[in-house]
C-alpha cells in the first residue's frame, strides 16, 4: 500500500523554491530572447565608402563684390572673400551630392571642404562657412541678388593664414542632414566679417588645378 507523505514544513520549503527556480528560468529566457534580438539588430553590416567631388562636373562656384553689386564672377578661375565693411566679396561654392549615390538610410560619418588660397592675406582671416537655404546659380548671382538669398546659421570656421595652400572645414553636420532629408543642395557662403581691408583669393572649379572639394565618408 502507498503512503501519502504529509507535507512537512521542510517538504514546503523545496516546492516553493522549486517552483521560483522554474518562474524565474521561463523570466530569464523571455529576457534572453528580447536581449538576442537588439543583439542581431546592432550586429548587421554597414558598407563604408568614400566619395570625392571636385571639378566643375560636380562643383558649382563663384563670388559676388558689394563694389560691383550687379556683376556676376561665375567664368572667373578665382574666388574672393574680402573684409571690408563698405565693400565685402562673398564666396560661394556647392557639390552635387546625388553622384554619390548615398540613400537617405545612409549617412555621413565626416565631410571635409577643401579649399586652395592662391593669394594670401596680409594678416591670417579667419573665414566662415555659411549654409545657403535657397537657390542660386554661378552664372547669374550678383552681390544684389545674393542680399535676398536665405542663410541658416554658420556651421564652422577656419583660418587662412598668410600663405597659399589648401585649408579645410568640416561639413559633417551640413552634408549629414542633406542626405537623410534629400533636401535641396544649396551649398555654402564664405564670408570674412572681421575688421580692415583683407582679401583671400581661393581657386574655383574653372581653375586648372587646386579645385575646391568635398569629400565625404559615409555608410549606408
Amino acid at each position: 500500500m502507498l503512503r501519502r507523505l504529509r507535507p512537512t514544513p521542510r517538504r514546503i520549503a523545496v516546492l516553493v523554491a522549486a517552483t521560483i527556480g522554474v518562474g524565474a528560468g521561463v523570466a530569464y529566457a523571455a529576457s534572453l530572447n528580447v536581449g538576442s534580438w537588439h543583439l542581431w539588430a546592432g550586429s548587421q553590416t554597414l558598407t563604408k565608402s568614400t566619395c570625392t567631388l571636385s571639378g566643375t562636373t560636380s562643383t558649382t562656384d563663384t563670388y559676388v563684390a558689394q563694389g560691383s553689386p550687379s556683376t556676376n564672377f561665375g567664368t572667373n578661375t578665382t574666388m574672393l572673400v574680402r573684409s571690408n565693411s563698405s565693400s565685402q566679396d562673398w564666396a560661394f561654392v556647392r557639390f552635387d551630392l546625388s553622384s554619390c549615390n548615398i540613400p537617405t538610410t545612409g549617412g555621413a560619418d565626416s565631410a571635409t571642404l577643401s579649399l586652395t588660397v592662391t593669394s594670401a592675406p596680409g594678416n591670417s582671416r579667419t573665414i566662415t562657412v555659411t549654409p545657403v537655404l535657397s537657390s542660386w546659380a554661378s552664372g547669374t548671382l550678383t552681390w544684389t541678388a545674393a542680399q535676398s538669398l536665405t542663410y541658416g546659421s554658420a556651421t564652422t570656421t577656419f583660418t587662412t593664414g598668410t600663405t597659399t595652400g589648401t585649408k579645410t572645414a568640416t561639413v559633417t553636420v551640413d552634408v549629414d542632414n542633406l542626405i537623410k532629408s534629400s533636401s535641396a543642395n544649396f551649398g555654402w557662403r564664405l564670408s570674412d566679417g572681421g575688421s580692415g581691408n583683407q582679401t583671400t583669393t581661393f581657386a574655383t572649379s574653372n581653375a586648372s588645378s587646386n579645385q575646391p572639394q568635398l569629400v565625404v565618408n559615409y555608410e549606408k
